[in-house]
């Protein structure tokens, strides 16, 4: 059953989640029941995934996500635009470990940054402070790991967001912070990293974004659903498809990203992001609760306003652990 948040809450004042939490769980020289490691993810979510063993590849876990991680203000465009609440900071601290984060042209007040756009409107922040805050977080929980969609958003061309990419890789200082390389590694690989996704064209040798756009996709990497432009029962009926097709293909190699997210337009009546996953969210998590399925990964849910339809997150995370029934 789906961790509730009182219970969340009863896991992190439990003894066998402190020990194990003082230790991570691939140092320890006892066992380590999976009862155990899924209580230590239960007890403090900012380091779930250093109960995991680093044989695990990232694409046999079952991930949360956000869209348009850092819209997280209406006055930085409209209610259109706005899609998160949560900051970087405490989207990490909750568990959250997959970023969409989109470039474009740097702002007046920081010409030397890239700025972060959702379409055309500038979200206040600039990239080098969300790497900034993804390496805050990963010094002090050094065994997680951030998956980043980098796409360019907003006016650049790629090679200009080329250019400037390299200059954070490089002048800027956080060329350690990133894991760039051609195939998704295992968790063990990409402790303490922030793994490079790209949706631009570049020299850079990290998975690629599949290409096509408002559908489903594939490439060697990832099975992608993110059909945005549609109606709510539509959009519903791609998530649960796309958790299907996850729960069928195991060991296809490849991570599935399923988008919950949908764009106000003529199809699902304008609503704003926020309503819209008030109309998807409660599919999610009724999967979710009818498919308990602890080891069965499902790739990455990439959400809005998570924090707003409990306990999604939590229900993501636990299903890397195996329940303590078939510890």
């Amino acid at each position: 059953m789906p961790i509730s948040r009182r219970g969340f809450v009863a896991a992190a004042v439990a003894g066998s989640a402190t020990a194990l939490l003082a230790s991570p769980a691939r140092a320890l020289t006892a066992p380590v029941t999976p009862a155990a490691r899924r209580s230590a993810a239960a007890a403090d979510p900012a380091r779930w995934m250093s109960a995991l063993q680093d044989g695990i590849p990232l694409t046999r876990l079952t991930i949360p996500g956000t869209h348009d991680t850092c819209a997280t203000d209406p006055m930085n465009g409209t209610e259109w635009s706005h899609t998160q609440n949560m900051g970087i900071s405490e989207q990490l601290r909750r568990g959250i470990r997959f970023f969409d984060i989109r470039l474009g042209t740097p702002p007046p007040d920081v010409p030397g940054e890239l700025g972060v756009y959702h379409g055309s409107y500038y979200q206040d922040i600039t990239f080098n402070t969300v790497l900034d805050q993804c390496r805050d977080f990963l010094r002090a929980s050094p065994d997680d790991t951030v998956l980043m969609r980098v796409k360019n958003e907003h006016g650049l061309t790629d090679a200009q967001l080329g250019d400037k990419f390299a200059e954070y890789l490089g002048p800027k200082g956080y060329g350690d912070l990133f894991l760039v390389q051609p195939s998704l590694p295992t968790l063990g690989a990409a402790r303490g990293k922030v793994v490079l996704i790209t949706q631009f064209a570049s020299s850079l040798s990290a998975p690629a974004w599949p290409a096509g756009d408002n559908g489903t996709f594939s490439n060697e990497w990832f099975e992608l659903q993110d059909h945005y432009a549609t109606s709510v029962d539509t959009k519903r009926q791609d998530i649960l498809r796309h958790l299907d097709a996850a729960t069928a293909h195991q060991d296809s190699g490849r991570l599935y990203l399923n988008f919950t997210s949908l764009a106000p337009d003529a199809a699902n009546g304008f609503r704003w992001p926020k309503h819209l996953a008030d109309a998807v969210m409660p599919a999610v998590l009724d999967y979710l609760s009818g498919h308990q399925q602890p080891g069965v990964h499902l790739g990455v849910v990439v959400m809005d306003f998570p924090e707003f339809h409990p306990p999604a997150i939590e229900s993501l995370i636990a299903r890397n652990f195996p329940s303590s029934t078939t510890a």
